[in-house]
């Protein structure tokens, strides 16, 4: 098969699903984990916006816990895992405890990335994937950031802070059974530390679809999307955020009888920003610091256009 047919079909399988919203109000069983594209897919560059499109989705259906499951934090040796939360695109694990009361904490998230150009850190390659590791200021080997990238474009970043270990040493020998998993594409719900929410997996140009004279921009990012509408830039995005501030500075509103908060941009008071909770909070210590809620926003330079964009996607997650 061809690497642009290949291209296609996962395109078409992978953005068909990720334009479709669940009842976020009703409690369903863990649904299954969808299978993803093939590892050679990981490996042919996308050239054109489709092909983009194609590896962004994959992206985001990417467990990306998966990428480090427990059995894997158990053999670092830092002591035991104290937690496991998560974030829309992300994972966080605490691992272990000093003497001082310091535990050891990894963060990975997934993200899309050109070709690196790195000016500090240590640059090799694990087959045809770049990886650049770069070691805490002041190269303090307590901490270290590893980044790998796909010739798709896909990537993935790894930070760590390690108590009295080389964190980059530690980065390093986590890093190819980290890009073994990756070409398996683990779709979400493969870990047992995944929270199921409408937005996983979720495309948040998917609204696109629903209105009429869309164009894109160059940016093309996981869980935002940026095109332009009716003479102005629109901005879609996803995320998990602490209830209390979906609401803050903010004025509620009834968008099609469902609540949305307006606020404005903190960079220039002309802009609004339209938010709304589009399921119930995740469940608590499954995410760090505070309990989190999926919410969605929308910023375009005039309150007609974001009512608007806003309204649409808001029927991507009905109640």
């Amino acid at each position: 098969m061809t690497k642009y047919r290949t291209f296609t079909l996962v395109a078409a399988v992978l953005l068909a699903l990720a334009g479709c919203g669940d009842d976020a109000g009703t409690e369903k069983p863990r649904p299954a984990v969808t299978p993803g594209p093939p590892p050679e897919f990981w490996s042919a560059a996308a050239d054109t916006p489709q092909q983009q499109a194609a590896v962004a989705q994959a992206t985001r259906n990417i467990d990306v816990c998966a990428l480090l499951p427990r059995d894997t934090l158990d053999d670092l040796g830092l002591g035991d895992i104290q937690s496991i939360t998560v974030g829309l695109d992300s994972c966080r694990a605490a691992l272990g405890e000093t003497d001082a009361g310091e535990a050891g904490t990894l963060t990975w998230h997934t993200t899309l990335l050109p070709t690196l150009t790195p000016n500090r850190g240590i640059s090799k390659q694990v087959a045809d994937v770049s990886v650049l590791l770069v070691p805490g200021r002041d190269n303090d080997p307590r901490a270290c950031g590893a980044t790998a990238r796909f010739p798709s474009g896909a990537a993935f970043y790894l930070g760590l802070a390690v108590p009295d270990r080389d964190s980059c040493a530690v980065a390093d020998s986590l890093l190819p059974g980290m890009i073994d998993r990756w070409r398996q594409s683990p779709g979400q719900g493969t870990s047992p530390d995944t929270v199921d929410t409408v937005l996983l997996g979720a495309d948040p140009c998917a609204v696109r679809a629903k209105l009429t004279g869309t164009t894109d921009t160059d940016e093309l990012r996981l869980t935002q999307c940026l095109f332009r509408y009716r003479d102005e830039t629109v901005t879609v995005s996803y995320e998990y955020r602490v209830p209390d501030q979906v609401a803050a500075r903010s004025t509620e509103e009834k968008i099609d009888d469902r609540s949305v908060f307006r606020s404005t941009s903190l960079y220039d008071s002309s802009i609004p920003i339209y938010s709304a909770a589009v399921g119930p909070e995740l469940p608590a210590g499954s995410t760090a610091f505070a309990t989190r809620v999926p919410v969605v926003a929308v910023t375009s330079a005039t309150d007609d256009v974001a009512r608007q964009v806003m309204s649409q996607v808001l029927t991507l997650f009905p109640q």
